[in-house]
């Protein structure tokens, strides 16, 4: 098993050009998880959901005015309604 401080293995990496000189960089690593790293603006969050086959996370630009911030998913799994 991995020591703690050990990261796991870097198995592949791709760069995806994106309009307006930003870049997408996908990491996939050894123990099955993968990093997203976008450059040329800050980020937010609008939306992470689990479907059938996986999983969805959408970004949206966070530039100063952007009403990205104010998007947000409240679980209502748990609720009795």
């Amino acid at each position: 098993m991995a020591e703690a401080d050990e990261r796991p293995a870097e198995v592949n990496k791709r760069d995806i050009l994106l309009s307006g000189g930003r870049t997408l960089q996908l990491t996939e690593y050894g123990n099955g998880s993968i990093r997203i790293t976008l450059t040329g603006s800050p980020y937010v969050i609008t939306c992470l959901e689990q479907t059938e086959d996986g999983a969805v996370l959408k970004l949206s630009p966070g530039r100063e005015g952007s009403n990205a911030h104010r998007n947000w998913v409240r679980d209502h799994s748990g609720d009795d309604r």
